[in-house]
């Protein structure tokens, strides 16, 4: 019995480790380089809405665990050159990429079994800042193809 316990603990806490996000690693990876860090958890962040916001947003909430916000020191790009190997390896798809002047953003999503798990948004610009923003999700393709779809956001380049 005692050994069954134990091994049934060793299979928990493995599956928990392998819960974390490849975000959350590249993170921990460039933790010494980073200039501001906060974690939120998707609960949290959704008692700060009132029932009258929009409903693809809650939807986002409920079916996300948790955010993170980063900004990190780029001085020399090296954290952008690992970040750009992070999604190679990660395979996580560029879904929409904006650039005007020296400012940059983009949109990546990891999919995993026809299920988005990870959202990564990335904002720079050739100053010495890289922002990162990343939410642990559990939504369809199709939830998130509806929710873009929907989305009214315009886009100037004044």
């Amino acid at each position: 019995m005692k050994k069954l316990t134990i091994i049934l603990c060793s299979l928990f806490m493995v599956s928990a480790v392998a819960q974390e996000t490849t975000f959350k690693k590249f993170y921990k990876k460039h933790q010494d380089q980073s200039a501001f860090s906060i974690n939120l958890s998707a609960s949290l962040a959704g008692s700060f809405l009132n029932n009258d916001d929009n409903d693809d947003l809650q939807k986002l909430l409920k079916k996300s665990g948790d955010f993170k916000l980063m900004i990190f020191n780029n001085d020399d790009a090296s954290v952008s050159k690992d970040f750009k190997k992070y999604l190679r390896k990660n395979k996580l798809k560029t879904m929409a990429r904006v650039k005007s002047d020296d400012s940059r953003a983009a949109f990546y999503i990891l999919e995993k079994n026809e299920m988005v798990k990870e959202i990564v948004l990335q904002a720079n610009s050739d100053n010495d800042k890289l922002i990162l923003f990343g939410i642990k999700t559990n939504l369809t393709t199709d939830e998130l193809a509806e929710m873009m779809s929907k989305s009214d956001i315009e886009m100037n380049t004044d």
